[in-house]
């Protein structure tokens, strides 16, 4: 056999060699693969930072800030009206004129009994002179004397009372015409030319309405759980179903002092309180009595580590740390509670069985249960002030596992979340000092 030969031959000996020997490491790869135990599948996400804002939800009717009732304080007929229903009026304006012959006849009587009154009056003092006169010259007795100081002191209050009468009297005369208080429109008009108003002192009989169309406002009611977190200044999104597609800025401007309770004493018995939103926008379309909904914007946080609603579930620390010693057999995990986190609770210390607001972190296709603390919140997300850092991994479904049999310690399997594009370094993987330098990466960020 040539050497060439002889090389070609132990090159194919070495290349048979190899190749069994990848199918050796393949097979015993495959076999530790069937005998490494199936992971519960479950939906993660990703913790990020991000914006959260946090808001209360509330409807309502818009209504003008300023609306008068304009009613009657004299009962009569209606002769004549000053506007129709849309129109809009000046202050000053006549608007109504009731029927004043009565009052005016009124006037005239209690005028003429006055001027008589007066002329008695008159009399009765010019008496009274001559009895002082004639008491001096001791030609009148005491008795005279007194008899003419009374009748001038009955004329007197005599005088006063018909005065008042005729000062009513031409009070009530002069609301037979009534003017606008306000500039505005004529928002609804309840009476006719022909018909009667109703003057009264307790029960008012609603002539017409003017509102001031330019300076809206929406009163709607907050469930007491939410109004807590309303203030006066806060920013609002107004949004009015006549008006699709279209939304409005407005703000916070009363908040109600006392509840109104819905359905007393019923399983459906709710209390509310009622929020005044001024529109900031001038809306030329909008009408009294139009529904809307609003959105207060309570509170706000830029850049701030953001978890969906659906990852945080609760658990007792101590029944989970019992789980997880027998799931790992004694042996101590490497992603459960963080160096320095301290337990710390969502409210507060807290007894170790009562149960916390939680999460489960992935670290090496295990889920390890985290007490987290929470801040505020949006209607799909939750901000997480410590427990976790940016770019951690944790379970978010489905739920039926999450809130029951999901335990500190089991192996998942999951589909990797896609990492989304940015020029700055995630947080899980850079750690930070204070006052913003870069220090040393963490063996948490490592894993």
């Amino acid at each position: 056999m040539s050497v060439n030969g002889k090389k070609k031959s132990r090159k194919k000996t070495w290349v048979i060699l190899g190749i069994v020997v990848l199918l050796g490491v393949l097979v015993v790869a495959n076999l530790a693969m069937k005998r490494k135990p199936k992971g519960q599948k479950v939906d993660v996400a990703v913790a990020k930072l991000d914006s959260l804002v946090q808001t209360v939800s509330a409807s309502g009717k818009i209504q003008p800030k300023v609306e008068v009732n304009i009613s009657a304080n004299v009962s009569g007929r209606i002769l004549y009206l000053g506007a129709d229903e849309g129109d809009k009026v000046t202050k000053g304006q006549l608007l109504v004129k009731i029927e004043d012959e009565t009052y005016n006849a009124q006037l005239q009587q209690m005028r003429y009994a006055l001027m008589s009154t007066q002329a008695s009056l008159d009399e009765a003092q010019s008496q009274l002179r001559r009895t002082m006169e004639l008491y001096d010259a001791n030609l009148s007795s005491d008795a005279e004397l007194e008899a003419k100081q009374a009748a001038v002191r009955r004329f007197e209050a005599d005088v006063e009372r018909l005065k008042a009468n005729v000062t009513q009297a031409e009070d009530n005369l002069r609301k037979t015409r009534i003017y606008s208080p306000i500039d505005g429109i004529v928002t609804r008009l309840n009476k006719e030319i022909g018909e009667m108003a109703i003057g009264a002192t307790f029960s008012e009989d609603v002539i017409l309405v003017v509102s001031k169309l330019d300076q809206m406002e929406v009163n709607v009611e907050v469930n007491e759980n939410d109004v807590i977190l309303v203030a006066l200044g806060d920013p609002v999104k107004i949004e009015v179903f006549a008006i699709p597609d279209t939304s409005f800025r407005g703000t916070v401007t009363e908040i109600a002092h006392s509840g109104i309770v819905r359905g007393q004493g019923s399983a459906e018995e709710v209390t509310n309180f009622e929020v005044t939103v001024a529109v900031n926008d001038f809306v030329p379309e909008l009408r009294p009595g139009m529904s809307a909904t609003v959105e207060i914007e309570t509170d706000r946080r830029d850049r701030t580590l953001v978890l969906p609603q659906e990852a945080v579930t609760v658990r007792s620390l101590k029944e989970e740390k019992k789980i997880e010693k027998r799931t790992l057999g004694g042996k101590k995990g490497k992603g459960g509670r963080k160096k320095g986190d301290g337990g710390e609770r969502s409210s507060g210390m807290r007894p170790e069985d009562e149960p916390v607001e939680v999460v489960f972190v992935v670290k090496n296709d295990t889920a390890w249960v985290r007490p987290v603390k929470l801040g505020i919140y949006s209607d799909t997300h939750f901000e997480i002030l410590s427990g976790i850092e940016d770019g951690d991994i944790v379970v978010s479904g489905p739920f039926r596992l999450l809130s029951r049999e999901l335990h500190s310690g089991t192996r998942v399997e999951y589909t990797a979340p896609e990492q989304e594009n940015g020029d700055e370094e995630p947080a899980a993987e850079v750690a930070t000092t204070g006052d913003g330098e870069k220090g040393e990466t963490t063996e948490e960020s490592q894993q």
